[in-house]
């Protein structure tokens, strides 16, 4: 496979648009700059646990038309951080069914660099025995399930830089190793045949490796019955243990995971939660929603955030475990000139462990509602939370619609400088 450099990555996050600049009135300049020296925004009730209720600076601005949007983001990229490009951290392997959330279907691929401690004069006689090695790290579905997975040689070329559809299946050649995997397992290990070993030994230690080995797929056997079953994600870090051991006389060399790619098909889900907004990353979904600034004026910000409660209870059922995604990002969007453009606001929307996603780096987010606040012509259309690309995952969104939760649903929550005009 050839290694793709100096290109953008599909599925890479966009670089972080230019904050458009703030354009204010003269009197809503005189209104920040007197207010600013009258009060230090650092001190407005911002270490405050409840500031909703105890600040009496505090606004709140409920989201509307909370909704799934489309998401085109791909599980695809490159393992090796010394390489140009997006990385990818993670790949899925396995089957669930999941009647809250859809059933889903995940296939790893992962190619591989030579060695770089491979000695220059090494023959194909010195090549002894290979197999793969990979270091579970996430779970999603029944935590008791035996996973089986199956081990097979890519056919063909790939390219990290290709549009894929989200669930492309690559053509692969017969089985060669199988492994059992459960949740208490670290490094689990494919063991390849000796045939496999002695008819590729050459192409181990040949110049043209990086180029004409196409890597490997891992799936589940076609007669594994998702009862419900487990999705299970590996780490692509050789510093992490994941990568292709390969003993050469007598040393144990590791070829490292480069290029990776996780198929994932998702199915709809069968009983959707009742009052939630139950998306979950990797099923081509995405949340937007709406915000009317109109009722707070053109008052100077000292902090905005957004809140967005979740339903933790669907994150676990005994041992079925569905992630609560950890991390988003958050987008505002505008159409320019008949575009749509979308400007970073946070690549910190967290989950809090407890009952809510918050944004926690709030700089860009702070100065894009100022500038709205001041001029209501810089609003965006809509806000846009995604999966961080990059991380593999079936992590969940089960948010709370505004209607099921309307005193403390989803909102922005805007601490100001003074008081907002009357």
């Amino acid at each position: 496979m050839r290694i793709a450099t100096g290109r953008r990555w599909e599925g890479a996050p966009s670089p972080r648009p230019i904050p458009r600049p703030v354009r204010l009135s003269v009197a809503a300049a005189a209104a920040v700059l007197l207010l600013s020296a009258c009060q230090d925004p650092a001190g407005v009730g911002l270490g405050l646990i409840d500031e909703e209720q105890l600040n009496p600076n505090v606004r709140t601005v409920p989201v509307t038309a909370l909704a799934e949007t489309a998401d085109t983001t791909i599980a695809i990229g490159i393992a090796a951080t010394s390489t140009s490009g997006a990385i990818q951290t993670r790949v899925l392997a396995g089957r669930v069914a999941d009647p809250v959330f859809g059933d889903a279907r995940a296939v790893a691929y992962v190619d591989l660099l030579q060695s770089s401690a491979l000695d220059s004069g090494a023959e194909p006689g010195d090549v002894v025995d290979a197999w793969l090695e990979l270091d579970r790290v996430y779970a999603y579905g029944d935590t008791t399930t035996a996973l089986p997975l199956e081990l097979r040689e890519v056919q063909g070329d790939w390219e990290v830089d290709t549009s894929y559809p989200a669930d492309t299946l690559f053509a692969t050649g017969d089985v060669l190793s199988t492994t059992t995997i459960v949740a208490s397992d670290t490094l689990r290990r494919f063991d390849l045949p000796d045939a496999w070993v002695t008819a590729n030994a050459g192409l181990l230690v040949g110049d043209d490796f990086d180029d004409d080995f196409e890597g490997f797929a891992i799936d589940v056997p076609a007669s594994f019955v998702a009862a419900p079953g487990v999705v299970f994600g590996f780490n692509t870090f050789a510093s992490e243990g994941s990568g292709l051991r390969v003993v050469v006389d007598e040393d144990t060399l590791l070829f490292p995971l480069s290029e990776v790619f996780t198929s994932i098909a998702t199915d709809p889900p069968t009983m959707a939660p009742a009052g939630t907004l139950g998306l979950r990353a990797g099923s081509g979904a995405a949340i937007r929603f709406d915000a009317d600034f109109s009722s707070i004026g053109p008052t100077p910000l000292a902090r905005a955030r957004v809140r967005l409660p979740v339903d933790a209870s669907l994150a676990r059922d005994g041992a079925f475990v569905r992630p609560i995604a950890d991390r988003s990002f958050l987008y505002g969007v505008r159409t320019v000139d008949g575009e749509e453009t979308r400007t970073l606001l946070s690549d910190n929307v967290l989950y809090d462990g407890d009952d809510e996603l918050t944004v926690v780096a709030t700089g860009t987010l702070t100065s894009q509602v100022q500038s709205l606040l001041l001029d209501p012509s810089e609003a965006f259309e809509r806000y846009e939370v995604r999966p961080v690309a990059g991380i593999a995952s079936l992590n969940i969104y089960p948010l709370v619609l505004p209607e099921s939760q309307p005193e403390a649903g989803p909102r922005f929550t805007l601490t100001l400088v003074g008081s907002a005009p009357e």
